[in-house]
């Protein structure tokens, strides 16, 4: 194995390599072979660094910090249940005190029940400070002085005895409800056995497929990382194969270019010389088949009739002409002679119909005399 093809490798190794330690980075394996020293930065900041870019160290602080926080998370939500569990009973107390008379014990167990949580609030609001290690409370009270005042301490172990098979029997009935909703299947026909079982797998089942979730999704996201990359490669890869191809046609097509246009230029131009010689032929002889011998020499009578004709013409025209300038020449009052001639004639015609009607009545009375 030669030295480029060793150096090739050891590129597509290190690129691969730091694409992994570092997927928010678009690198290149040209950029690894162009920038050494910079991948060689990368490469030894990826020994002391996680995929997030946190040190070892700080990934473990976080680790711990993170397992401390659920931890607490943990204790808090048991707490909160068993609160919002005893807000609910109490309501449901409230609820049957308004539809059914309560017996003397249910109601002295809801009295009892109702102050000591409310005795545990108030407990709640003593320590107001941000300030963990504050010992400033409110109004300067303390626990053990509200204990004190709790009327129904002595009762609280009896309380607490009554009230656990209670808080049970509720909190394993929102199990089986938790269990039906996660799986569909599950009926509350089945045993109590079999559902507790199923209650007490569900947090794990559903911390499982919270971390394959969460795992799928990375696996999504290195995809999409990966398929961005591929796009670049492919793209810069048929940016590299344009190029060889423009280079390829420049190089070895272009060159007979020319002369191939040259050759067809000619080519065509002899073509276009031949079609208007054809052209003209077809022209001719149409002309020939068109003009024979007595079709000229009646085309030739004929011009001649029209040339004596347009002489005659001439002629009139000229003749036309100089009447109208000789009426021109006379003036305005050639036109009122004319008007009185026009006149005449009319009063002319009118007595020469009056004579006749009258020669008409005469010869009348004459045949009748």
């Amino acid at each position: 194995m030669d030295t480029s093809t060793r150096k090739g490798q050891r590129s597509t190794i290190n690129h691969e390599k730091l694409s992994s330690q570092f997927p928010f980075l678009s690198l290149k394996a040209a950029d690894v072979d162009k920038y050494p020293d910079f991948c060689a930065l990368l490469s030894c900041l990826g020994s002391h660094l996680n995929p997030e870019c946190l040190t070892l160290q700080t990934h473990r602080d976080l680790k711990q910090a993170e397992e401390l926080l659920r931890h607490e998370k943990h204790s808090w939500l048991l707490q909160n249940i068993l609160y919002l569990e005893l807000q609910e009973l109490l309501l449901d107390y409230e609820i049957r005190s308004q539809e059914v008379s309560l017996s003397s014990r249910d109601q002295q167990f809801h009295k009892v029940l109702q102050q000591c949580l409310t005795q545990a609030e108030i407990g709640d609001y003593l320590d107001f400070s941000p300030d963990p290690s504050s010992k400033l409370t409110t109004l300067g009270l303390t626990r053990e002085e509200l204990d004190r005042q709790n009327p129904y301490k002595q009762h609280l172990s009896s309380l607490q005895q009554a009230l656990i098979p209670v808080m049970e029997e509720r909190l394993r009935r929102r199990c089986e409800n938790l269990v039906m909703a996660h799986d569909p299947q599950s009926t509350s026909q089945e045993s109590s056995k079999l559902m507790f079982a199923k209650s007490s797998q569900l947090p794990a089942i559903v911390e499982g497929e919270t971390l394959q979730l969460a795992e799928n999704k990375q696996k999504l996201k290195e995809d999409y990382v990966k398929k961005e990359k591929l796009f670049e490669t492919y793209y810069q890869t048929l940016l590299d194969s344009l190029q060889l191809l423009d280079t390829l046609i420049s190089r070895f097509k272009l060159e007979r270019q020319v002369e191939q246009d040259t050759i067809t230029a000619e080519w065509l131009y002899a073509k276009c010389d031949a079609m208007s010689l054809k052209i003209r032929m077809v022209e001719l002889q149409i002309l020939t088949e068109t003009f024979t011998l007595e079709t000229v020499q009646a085309l030739r009578n004929v011009r001649s009739h029209l040339e004596e004709a347009h002489k005659e013409a001439e002629k009139e025209k000229l003749h036309r002409e100089q009447a109208l300038k000789a009426y021109q020449a006379v003036g305005g009052g050639f036109e009122k002679i004319v008007a009185e001639y026009g006149q005449l004639l009319s009063e002319l015609e009118n007595k020469q119909w009056a004579l006749a009607e009258f020669d008409k009545s005469q010869g009348k009375h004459s045949v009748t005399g």
